[in-house]
């Protein structure tokens, strides 16, 4: 930048010869001695020519100036220009390196990638290497399997828990209803067996009461009389035709029959 500003200002008086201040020469100022009396008016005059002699210098320079300032600012401003686009060279050499370096990595990655693909397909067409769709597919289908089989173990697992429960209560049942029935029979052949005593006990009594009743008959058919010990002394008359007595002959007799029957 000073660099600049120094050329700016070498530069400057080349243009100064275009611009460059003479004294005419065709003016003509009057002498002045000191033995020359000069009054105020002539002073006056004087001082008027010279200032308007002096004012378009003075115009000049301060144009001049204006016109100087006015480049330093330019200068600056390009300087300042310069330097942001030296920065912003440098940045994108910066950005430029980056992405050579993305971009050889990003190469060096593809190249990977084709290899791995050729060596993918390459599998693929051998059968080293399945796909990975027919492998879930595969997985898939196992699970449903195992997943039904599971479900059928399960159904039938509680079908045999059900079909043994089944058989408990079957067993139980038959066996209480066996218990049962032998608890019935036996309680059967015991009122049997008591029945039997009895009936024979009875028959029995029975058979003796009525083989002494044909002892009495037969004593009474043939008239005779045994007293026995404790009979009154009055003799009894046997009526046969009374009706509570035939029906007692037909007790007996039935009697007879039941026990024949029995022992038969």
């Amino acid at each position: 930048m000073a660099s600049i500003i120094e050329s700016a200002d070498n530069d400057q008086p080349s243009q100064s010869p275009s611009t460059e201040l003479t004294q005419p020469d065709d003016v003509d100022y009057p002498a002045i001695t000191a033995t020359t009396p000069m009054s105020l008016s002539s002073v006056t005059a004087i001082h008027s020519r010279r200032s308007s002699i002096d004012d378009p210098q003075t115009e000049l320079i301060s144009t001049l100036r204006g016109q100087i300032q006015d480049l330093f600012t330019q200068v600056t401003q390009l300087n300042s220009k310069l330097v942001q686009s030296y920065d912003r060279v440098s940045d994108l050499e910066d950005d430029l390196h980056v992405n050579q370096s993305n971009l050889r990595q990003s190469t060096l990655k593809i190249s990977q990638l084709e290899l791995e693909r050729t060596q993918h397909l390459s599998a693929l067409n051998t059968g080293t290497l399945v796909e990975r769709s027919n492998v879930v597919e595969e997985l898939t289908r196992l699970m449903e399997r195992a997943t039904q089989e599971a479900a059928q173990r399960s159904s039938a697992e509680s079908a045999k828990r059900n079909i043994e429960t089944e058989l408990e209560e079957l067993a139980k049942d038959l066996f209480e209803g066996a218990n049962g029935m032998v608890a019935e029979a036996r309680y059967e052949r015991f009122l049997s067996q008591q029945r039997a005593e009895e009936s024979e006990r009875r028959a029995r009594d029975v058979e003796e009461r009525l083989v002494a009743m044909q002892q009495e008959m037969r004593q009474l058919d043939k008239g005779k009389w045994v007293p026995r010990a404790g009979d009154l002394v009055k003799e009894r008359k046997l009526m046969s035709s009374h009706v509570p007595y035939q029906e007692f002959l037909g007790f007996v007799g039935l009697l007879q029959r039941t026990v024949t029957q029995l022992y038969v």
